[in-house]
């Protein structure tokens, strides 16, 4: 059921968080995500030595999730403990606020896009190819939200220069006129 990446670790595939008793536990090809729910993952552990997704992990992930703005994936290491996880979220971005480009040309007012909110690696898990595997299955879910609901790109707004870094390499670019980045979705 896990993925050895180049490193010593073995992370299991990134899985749903349930925020909430009752919400639907996803089941994807790979198999279920399990029966996870608030209080269930170790986030007082969790350490990706940025304070603010530190932060955002401790205080604010359990009750975002559960209030339904935003869906949070996550990947277990061999042994179980949280190596990485990322949120998605619903979002738009003023038209006007695009100078220029691509995300801007034929689109409306409000242009919709799927917010990649937060990824992290655990300390213990980095260097191993973890983030680039939550990158990828951040982008391949958000392609498949694209072909129901129409959104045109992933948005980010990396917090450092090392996580500007992380997305270019990636592919993803400069929004014009802003410090957020995109991956087309189409």
């Amino acid at each position: 059921m896990g993925v050895r990446d180049g490193g010593q670790h073995t992370f299991s595939r990134p899985q749903r968080f349930r925020g909430a008793a009752g919400h639907p536990v996803e089941h994807s090809a790979e198999g279920s995500a399990g029966d996870l729910a608030v209080g269930e993952l170790d986030f007082a552990s969790f350490c990706t030595g940025q304070t603010g997704i530190d932060d955002w992990v401790h205080e604010r992930a359990s009750s975002c999730t559960a209030a339904g703005t935003a869906v949070l994936y996550y990947s277990l290491a061999d042994g179980g403990k949280l190596a990485g996880l990322y949120t998605l979220s619903a979002y738009s971005v003023e038209r006007q606020s695009v100078k220029g480009g691509w995300l801007q040309r034929n689109t409306p007012r409000q242009i919709p896009v799927v917010l990649l909110g937060i990824l992290g690696v655990d300390q213990d898990f980095q260097g191993q190819g973890l983030g680039w595997r939550l990158l990828q299955d951040a982008l391949r879910r958000a392609l498949s939200v694209s072909e129901h609901l129409g959104a045109r790109a992933l948005l980010v707004e990396p917090y450092n220069e090392t996580a500007r870094s992380f997305y270019e390499h990636f592919g993803f670019q400069v929004v014009p006129g802003s410090s957020t980045y995109y991956a087309r979705l189409h």
